[in-house]
């Protein structure tokens, strides 16, 4: 431990004594000695700690990071598979002896302008964002990459709701039509017989006549994000913030357009094959994937958020209360 060999140390250099150190570092002096007694034999839980500790050190160098307590819980679990499940406050002991921690940027949605429409789809998603297998609810939208002294980038992504799966993605110099073309083209290449309910918001790439003419002839149905109403699109604008915060971890120098282009097509690979998720019990997106082609198809439903629970709640009270007002 690094506490201790820190008393260590102070106390063979300064002569400081140990029990005011220890009492300084809240420490027990009895710990302090049973580190430095070389009789003593290393307990099961001190050694299963130390292939932890390595395994966490290991996982932070590879990305840089990117993984906070959390995530790195389901990574090493994932990783040591022969080993008892370590736990949260575990892993969160030894991250922080090793003065580990996530390195994920704030991201900021940058402002789009608003366009011209020419002719919009109901909403029907209506923010069931559950879907009880692939290829029944797919998500769109398009984001833009920045990277400091470059020209942006643009991704525009496919997104399968049941496994958080990116089918289709394409990345582009332009925010146009071209590139949602890409995009959904690389997706029903490879899902020719899909005809999931397809929800993008009110951009002009999704308005557009051809384009709503194409969803119709796959078989699918087209639903759009009401005015103002980004949460109605939630789990994709959600993942399009996760895949930027990753490329910044991963891939934090980049030097020309090419590499942007590539660090982004990177961090997709790295969440698809090694990002583990808490609502497939640590299995990745890609994992997910596999099982359900399999057709081993799991239930794994979005947890409830009882914050926004009580939100709605109180907004529903209020109203029961001034209807109540009203009719008295």
């Amino acid at each position: 431990m690094k506490t201790y060999q820190l008393i260590h140390d102070c106390h063979q250099k300064y002569d400081w004594k140990i029990d005011l150190m220890c009492k300084w570092a809240k420490v027990a002096r009895s710990a302090y000695y049973k580190h430095f007694d070389s009789k003593r034999t290393i307990s099961k839980r001190e050694l299963r700690d130390k292939r932890i500790e390595a395994k966490i050190i290991e996982i932070a160098k590879s990305n840089n990071s990117l993984f906070g307590t959390e995530k790195m819980t389901m990574a090493v679990n994932r990783q040591m598979p022969g080993e008892p499940p370590a736990y949260h406050k575990t892993i969160y002991h030894l991250m922080c002896i090793n003065g580990i921690s996530s390195q994920k940027p704030r991201y900021q949605k940058p402002k789009f302008k608003h366009t011209t429409l020419e002719k919009t789809a109901e909403n029907k998603l209506k923010r069931d964002f559950n879907a009880s297998k692939p290829n029944e609810k797919w998500c769109t939208d398009i984001t833009e990459v920045v990277a400091p002294g470059l020209p942006k980038a643009y991704l525009c992504t496919v997104f399968d709701l049941y496994d958080r799966y990116p089918v289709g993605y394409a990345i582009g110099k332009h925010n146009d039509t071209a590139l949602v073309q890409a995009a959904y083209n690389q997706a029903v290449k490879t899902y020719p017989n899909a005809q999931p309910l397809f929800h993008s918001d009110r951009g002009f790439q999704f308005t557009r006549t051809p384009f709503q003419n194409q969803l119709e002839k796959q078989g699918m149905t087209q639903s759009m994000s009401r005015v103002g109403c980004c949460i109605d699109n939630g789990p994709m604008e959600g993942w399009q913030g996760i895949i930027k915060e990753m490329r910044v971890v991963l891939h934090p120098q980049v030097d020309n357009y090419d590499e942007l282009n590539d660090s982004i097509c990177k961090a997709i690979d790295y969440y698809i094959n090694e990002d583990p998720q808490k609502r497939f019990n640590g299995l990745t997106a890609g994992e997910m994937r596999k099982e359900a082609m399999k057709g081993n198809i799991k239930n794994c439903p979005i947890a409830p958020n009882h914050r926004i629970e009580r939100y709605w709640q109180e907004i529903n009270e209020k109203k029961v209360k001034e209807a109540k007002k009203i009719l008295s």
